[in-house]
Protein backbone atom coordinates (compact mmCIF):
# COMPACT_ATOMS: atom_id res chain seq x y z
CA UNK A 1 0.00 0.00 0.00
CA UNK A 2 1.09 3.60 -0.55
CA UNK A 3 0.98 6.11 2.30
CA UNK A 4 -0.93 9.25 1.39
CA UNK A 5 1.13 11.34 3.82
CA UNK A 6 4.70 10.16 3.10
CA UNK A 7 4.33 8.88 -0.42
CA UNK A 8 6.19 5.72 0.55
CA UNK A 9 5.10 2.18 -0.12
CA UNK A 10 4.50 -0.23 2.78
CA UNK A 11 5.01 -3.99 2.51
CA UNK A 12 4.19 -7.16 4.47
CA UNK A 13 6.15 -10.33 3.88
CA UNK A 14 6.16 -13.88 5.25
CA UNK A 15 9.82 -14.70 6.01
CA UNK A 16 9.24 -18.46 5.74
CA UNK A 17 9.57 -18.98 9.51
CA UNK A 18 5.94 -18.21 10.34
CA UNK A 19 6.76 -14.55 10.94
CA UNK A 20 5.32 -11.53 9.16
CA UNK A 21 7.76 -8.66 8.61
CA UNK A 22 7.07 -5.20 7.26
CA UNK A 23 9.07 -2.37 5.70
CA UNK A 24 8.71 0.82 3.74
CA UNK A 25 10.31 1.88 0.48
CA UNK A 26 10.05 4.76 -1.94
CA UNK A 27 9.20 2.52 -4.90
CA UNK A 28 7.20 -0.59 -5.57
CA UNK A 29 9.16 -3.77 -4.84
CA UNK A 30 6.94 -6.11 -6.79
CA UNK A 31 3.61 -6.43 -8.50
CA UNK A 32 0.86 -8.88 -7.64
CA UNK A 33 -1.32 -10.52 -10.24
CA UNK A 34 -4.45 -12.60 -9.89
CA UNK A 35 -4.39 -15.36 -12.48
CA UNK A 36 -7.78 -16.99 -13.09
CA UNK A 37 -7.83 -20.76 -12.60
CA UNK A 38 -8.61 -22.74 -15.74
CA UNK A 39 -8.75 -26.26 -14.27
CA UNK A 40 -9.62 -28.01 -11.00
CA UNK A 41 -8.70 -31.45 -9.66
CA UNK A 42 -11.26 -33.83 -8.13
CA UNK A 43 -10.07 -36.74 -5.98
CA UNK A 44 -11.19 -40.21 -7.06
CA UNK A 45 -11.47 -43.28 -4.82
CA UNK A 46 -11.05 -46.79 -6.18
CA UNK A 47 -13.89 -49.24 -5.63
CA UNK A 48 -13.57 -52.59 -7.33
CA UNK A 49 -12.70 -52.22 -11.01
CA UNK A 50 -13.10 -48.44 -11.25
CA UNK A 51 -12.59 -45.19 -9.36
CA UNK A 52 -15.40 -42.83 -8.47
CA UNK A 53 -16.32 -39.39 -7.18
CA UNK A 54 -19.36 -37.18 -7.19
CA UNK A 55 -19.18 -33.49 -8.03
CA UNK A 56 -21.38 -30.42 -7.67
CA UNK A 57 -19.35 -27.39 -8.67
CA UNK A 58 -19.86 -23.60 -8.53
CA UNK A 59 -18.63 -23.33 -12.13
CA UNK A 60 -19.41 -25.04 -15.40
CA UNK A 61 -17.03 -27.52 -16.99
CA UNK A 62 -16.10 -27.91 -20.66
CA UNK A 63 -13.81 -30.96 -20.46
CA UNK A 64 -12.90 -33.84 -18.14
CA UNK A 65 -9.52 -35.59 -18.14
CA UNK A 66 -8.75 -38.75 -16.19
CA UNK A 67 -12.38 -39.85 -15.90
CA UNK A 68 -15.76 -39.82 -17.59
CA UNK A 69 -18.54 -37.57 -16.29
CA UNK A 70 -22.13 -38.76 -16.03
CA UNK A 71 -25.51 -37.30 -15.16
CA UNK A 72 -28.36 -39.52 -14.00
CA UNK A 73 -32.08 -39.90 -14.61
CA UNK A 74 -34.20 -41.93 -12.20
CA UNK A 75 -35.91 -44.98 -13.67
CA UNK A 76 -39.65 -45.51 -13.38
CA UNK A 77 -39.64 -47.16 -9.95
CA UNK A 78 -36.90 -44.79 -8.74
CA UNK A 79 -34.58 -47.59 -7.67
CA UNK A 80 -31.81 -46.80 -10.17
CA UNK A 81 -30.16 -43.92 -11.98
CA UNK A 82 -29.77 -44.38 -15.71
CA UNK A 83 -26.39 -42.76 -16.35
CA UNK A 84 -25.58 -40.66 -19.43
CA UNK A 85 -22.05 -39.54 -20.25
CA UNK A 86 -21.51 -35.82 -20.78
CA UNK A 87 -18.44 -33.93 -21.93
CA UNK A 88 -19.56 -30.59 -20.49
CA UNK A 89 -22.03 -29.29 -17.91
CA UNK A 90 -23.17 -25.98 -16.44
CA UNK A 91 -22.49 -24.91 -12.86
CA UNK A 92 -24.31 -26.68 -10.03
CA UNK A 93 -25.00 -29.88 -11.96
CA UNK A 94 -24.84 -33.14 -10.01
CA UNK A 95 -22.25 -35.44 -11.60
CA UNK A 96 -20.71 -38.86 -11.05
CA UNK A 97 -17.12 -39.20 -12.26
CA UNK A 98 -15.83 -42.65 -13.19
CA UNK A 99 -12.14 -43.33 -13.82
CA UNK A 100 -9.95 -46.38 -14.26
CA UNK A 101 -9.11 -48.63 -11.32
CA UNK A 102 -6.34 -47.00 -9.30
CA UNK A 103 -6.91 -43.51 -10.70
CA UNK A 104 -6.46 -40.87 -8.00
CA UNK A 105 -7.85 -37.75 -9.62
CA UNK A 106 -9.80 -36.27 -12.49
CA UNK A 107 -9.10 -32.81 -13.89
CA UNK A 108 -11.98 -30.66 -15.10
CA UNK A 109 -11.58 -27.64 -17.35
CA UNK A 110 -13.52 -24.63 -16.10
CA UNK A 111 -16.00 -23.49 -18.73
CA UNK A 112 -16.06 -20.05 -20.30
CA UNK A 113 -19.28 -18.05 -20.21
CA UNK A 114 -20.17 -19.30 -23.68
CA UNK A 115 -19.72 -22.93 -22.65
CA UNK A 116 -22.14 -22.38 -19.76
CA UNK A 117 -24.93 -22.42 -22.35
CA UNK A 118 -24.52 -26.19 -22.57
CA UNK A 119 -27.70 -27.51 -20.98
CA UNK A 120 -27.83 -30.89 -19.30
CA UNK A 121 -30.16 -32.09 -16.59
CA UNK A 122 -29.47 -34.45 -13.71
CA UNK A 123 -31.59 -35.98 -10.98
CA UNK A 124 -28.65 -35.39 -8.64
CA UNK A 125 -28.66 -32.41 -6.32
CA UNK A 126 -25.61 -31.20 -4.41
CA UNK A 127 -24.06 -28.76 -2.01
CA UNK A 128 -21.40 -26.05 -2.28
CA UNK A 129 -20.75 -26.12 1.48
CA UNK A 130 -20.39 -28.89 4.07
CA UNK A 131 -23.75 -30.15 5.36
CA UNK A 132 -23.63 -31.56 8.89
CA UNK A 133 -25.71 -34.72 9.30
CA UNK A 134 -27.90 -34.90 12.37
CA UNK A 135 -30.67 -37.12 13.66
CA UNK A 136 -33.15 -34.65 12.17
CA UNK A 137 -31.78 -34.51 8.62
CA UNK A 138 -29.82 -37.76 8.15
CA UNK A 139 -32.61 -39.46 6.21
CA UNK A 140 -33.30 -36.49 3.94
CA UNK A 141 -30.65 -37.27 1.33
CA UNK A 142 -29.00 -40.34 -0.17
CA UNK A 143 -25.21 -40.22 -0.43
CA UNK A 144 -22.84 -41.99 -2.78
CA UNK A 145 -21.25 -45.19 -1.50
CA UNK A 146 -21.59 -48.96 -1.65
CA UNK A 147 -23.77 -51.59 -0.04
CA UNK A 148 -24.32 -55.25 -0.88
CA UNK A 149 -21.41 -54.97 -3.35
CA UNK A 150 -23.17 -52.34 -5.47
CA UNK A 151 -22.12 -48.72 -6.01
CA UNK A 152 -25.05 -46.35 -5.64
CA UNK A 153 -26.77 -43.79 -3.45
CA UNK A 154 -27.86 -44.86 0.04
CA UNK A 155 -29.14 -43.49 3.32
CA UNK A 156 -26.06 -42.24 5.21
CA UNK A 157 -25.07 -44.32 8.22
CA UNK A 158 -24.21 -43.03 11.67
CA UNK A 159 -20.50 -43.04 10.82
CA UNK A 160 -20.91 -40.25 8.25
CA UNK A 161 -20.77 -36.87 10.02
CA UNK A 162 -21.42 -34.64 7.01
CA UNK A 163 -21.88 -34.36 3.28
CA UNK A 164 -18.73 -32.60 2.04
CA UNK A 165 -18.82 -29.43 -0.04
CA UNK A 166 -19.01 -29.83 -3.82
CA UNK A 167 -20.48 -33.34 -3.58
CA UNK A 168 -23.63 -34.59 -5.29
CA UNK A 169 -26.46 -36.46 -3.58
CA UNK A 170 -30.07 -37.53 -4.16
CA UNK A 171 -33.09 -36.05 -2.43
CA UNK A 172 -34.59 -38.97 -0.49
CA UNK A 173 -38.12 -37.73 -1.21
CA UNK A 174 -37.54 -38.30 -4.93
CA UNK A 175 -36.12 -41.82 -4.82
CA UNK A 176 -36.16 -45.23 -3.20
CA UNK A 177 -33.89 -45.74 -0.20
CA UNK A 178 -31.30 -47.61 -2.25
CA UNK A 179 -30.53 -46.36 -5.76
CA UNK A 180 -28.10 -48.25 -8.02
CA UNK A 181 -26.26 -46.82 -11.02
CA UNK A 182 -27.04 -48.21 -14.47
CA UNK A 183 -24.48 -47.70 -17.23
CA UNK A 184 -26.02 -49.01 -20.43
CA UNK A 185 -28.60 -50.96 -18.44
CA UNK A 186 -26.10 -52.73 -16.17
CA UNK A 187 -25.80 -52.03 -12.46
CA UNK A 188 -22.28 -51.19 -11.37
CA UNK A 189 -20.71 -53.79 -9.06
CA UNK A 190 -17.61 -53.28 -6.90
CA UNK A 191 -15.16 -55.42 -4.95
CA UNK A 192 -13.74 -54.86 -1.48
CA UNK A 193 -12.92 -51.14 -1.47
CA UNK A 194 -14.99 -48.48 0.24
CA UNK A 195 -15.32 -44.95 -1.10
CA UNK A 196 -13.34 -42.53 1.07
CA UNK A 197 -15.48 -40.08 3.03
CA UNK A 198 -18.74 -41.25 1.56
CA UNK A 199 -20.73 -44.30 2.40
CA UNK A 200 -21.43 -46.03 5.67
CA UNK A 201 -24.75 -47.75 5.06
CA UNK A 202 -27.34 -49.70 6.97
CA UNK A 203 -27.12 -53.53 6.80
CA UNK A 204 -29.07 -55.37 4.10
CA UNK A 205 -31.46 -58.27 4.84
CA UNK A 206 -33.39 -60.75 2.70
CA UNK A 207 -37.15 -61.14 2.99
CA UNK A 208 -36.69 -63.77 5.71
CA UNK A 209 -34.86 -61.29 7.90
CA UNK A 210 -31.41 -62.82 7.42
CA UNK A 211 -28.52 -60.40 6.98
CA UNK A 212 -27.05 -60.50 3.47
CA UNK A 213 -23.33 -60.24 2.78
CA UNK A 214 -23.65 -60.17 -1.01
CA UNK A 215 -26.89 -59.47 -2.82
CA UNK A 216 -27.83 -61.41 -5.96
CA UNK A 217 -28.97 -59.68 -9.13
CA UNK A 218 -32.76 -59.79 -9.32
CA UNK A 219 -33.15 -60.38 -5.59
CA UNK A 220 -35.46 -58.40 -3.33
CA UNK A 221 -33.89 -57.06 -0.15
CA UNK A 222 -34.65 -54.82 2.81
CA UNK A 223 -32.47 -51.96 4.00
CA UNK A 224 -33.51 -49.40 6.59
CA UNK A 225 -37.03 -50.81 6.64
CA UNK A 226 -37.59 -50.41 2.90
CA UNK A 227 -37.48 -52.92 0.03
CA UNK A 228 -35.28 -52.63 -3.04
CA UNK A 229 -34.35 -54.81 -6.01
CA UNK A 230 -30.80 -55.36 -7.27
CA UNK A 231 -30.92 -55.02 -11.05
Amino acid sequence: FKSASSGQWGYLHNDGANAIVGWRASATASNWYIVPATTADITLATAGEASYATAYLPFGISKVDGAKAYVGTLNEDKTALNMTEVSAAPAQTGLVLVGAKGAEKATVTIATAAAEDNKVTSALSGTLTDVALTADNRANNLVFGKAAEVVGFYTPGEGLASIPANKAFLNAADAAQAVALHFGGEATGIGQATLTGEGVQAPVYDLSGRRVVKAVKGGVYIQGGRKFIVK
